[in-house]
């Protein structure tokens, strides 16, 4: 299988960025003792689940961003097992695709922690569901979009210790470009009270300024020849930064790169 092997001072600039996280948003203290997924998966019913399941299980320890146990299917990532279990969540990082690993840096981890030590000081970190989709890199060499839903099993001194993720590929499904994370607290009578709920999209930061305008126009319902007329340049020139913009969005159309512009903000 083909596996992405960062260097070490990536790995290190990497755990560096996850204690951050850990120390800003008080999960820094490790629960006593040895953890192993006996604890947490202990029948045969589970056993079969977990066989049965599209989806990959994992098994992470948040207080020490390491992980704990993994499912069989995992082989559903370009990943080499031992490296990710000897560098945890700093080598997963490798698997994002390029303009996915900004935003899951700058704007969904630190929300996804936040979260996590929020709740945990309010006790009912275990009632908190978080949810998130990015690209990974598949065996193929493709990178692939996947859903990730997690959720805390166990705490330890008010801190959200044991995580459980589901990691489902949603390829097939996924029409848009943007990264959507969606957090939520079970509530007593079934129902939910969403916490966060946002989709960014990678090319916002790959976007000219002008391209940028031509968006916003776009988004209007404007022409290229009323947008040439408001900016004072040519109709040609725009249709240029048009074609540009669905390379760099990866739109098939005009109609999808505005439709993902507005359900993007």
């Amino acid at each position: 299988m083909k596996a992405f092997h960062l260097n070490q001072k990536v790995y290190d600039d990497h755990f560096c960025y996850f204690q951050k996280l850990l120390r800003d948003n008080n999960i820094e203290k490790p629960a006593p003792g040895e953890l192993n997924k006996e604890q947490f998966f202990s029948t045969r019913l589970d056993a079969s689940l977990l066989h049965l399941t599209p989806g990959i299980v994992m098994l992470i320890d948040y207080s020490q961003h390491s992980y704990l146990y993994h499912s069989s299917n995992i082989t559903q990532l370009a990943l080499d097992t031992d490296l990710m279990y000897q560098y945890g969540t700093t080598y997963t990082f490798s698997l994002f695709q390029k303009d996915h690993y900004e935003i899951m840096h700058r704007d969904i981890f630190p929300s996804v922690f936040k979260l996590l030590g929020e709740y945990s000081q309010k006790k009912n970190s275990q009632d908190l569901r978080i949810s998130y989709c990015n690209k990974m890199l598949t065996p193929s060499g493709e990178y692939k979009w996947f859903m990730h839903y997690i959720s805390i099993l166990s705490t330890y001194e008010d801190n959200a210790v044991i995580g459980l993720k589901y990691m489902v590929n949603i390829d097939a499904f996924k029409k848009d470009t943007a990264i959507d994370l969606h957090a939520y607290l079970k509530n007593a009578d079934h129902t939910e009270t969403t916490l966060i709920k946002k989709s960014i999209a990678p090319y916002k930061n790959n976007l000219s300024e002008r391209e940028k305008q031509i968006m916003q126009l776009l988004t209007q319902g404007k022409t290229s020849k009323q947008i040439a007329h408001e900016l004072g340049i040519s109709p040609n020139t725009v249709n240029n930064h048009r074609k540009n913009m669905l390379f760099k969005t990866k739109s098939a159309n005009s109609i999808e790169l505005v439709s993902s512009t507005v359900s993007n903000g």
